[in-house]
């Protein structure tokens, strides 16, 4: 099997994961495989030499096609993922100010005089 048809393989099998979209229940396991179809298919990418057969130029046409689907799911898990540390920084945040409230007391309402 050449290189172009196992990152072929490794592609197609990267598009099966991420349209699957990530779990609520366990994201974790999801994003530890995600991350490895991608160091296994970054690694067939360094492996692949100039040299390529009519074949792997359709082959190639094909990954170029496959990632092209591939991306905007990353995008949209990416986009996501982002929100709910967003999210989670501001309950944190929130939890502190609701443990402590007077940890950051503000100068509302005072007036500081700046003349002598």
């Amino acid at each position: 099997m050449s290189s172009v048809q196992e990152l072929l393989k490794q592609t197609e099998a990267l598009y099966d994961h991420v349209t699957k979209g990530i779990p609520e229940e366990t994201p974790d396991v999801y994003l530890e495989e995600l991350n490895g179809h991608l160091e296994n298919r970054q690694k067939l990418m360094g492996a692949l030499n100039g040299n390529y057969s009519a074949d792997e130029m359709k082959m190639g046409k094909q990954l170029v096609q496959i990632n092209e689907l591939i991306q905007p799911y990353l995008d949209a898990q990416m986009v996501r993922i982002k929100a709910q540390l967003k999210q989670i920084k501001e309950k944190k945040m929130n939890n502190t100010k609701y443990s402590n409230p007077y940890q950051s007391a503000r100068a509302d309402g005072m007036f500081f005089d700046k003349r002598k």
